[in-house]
């Protein structure tokens, strides 16, 4: 979460979450850990969509 700090709501809604692959975490997590982490990234640009809505 942390990596999107300071960052504007355009950059977070560009972000592709490549990092997660490139990073090889997905392969330490158990599948229901991975869903939780796809479901944390899908929030993050939801919330990032709502902000920039509200702006």
């Amino acid at each position: 979460v942390s990596i999107y700090s300071g960052h504007s709501t355009q950059e977070i809604l560009d972000s592709d979450f490549q990092f997660i692959s490139e990073i090889g975490l997905q392969e330490f997590l158990s599948p229901s850990r991975a869903n939780g982490l796809m479901a944390m990234t899908k929030q993050i640009k939801f919330y990032a969509v709502a902000y920039q809505l509200k702006s």
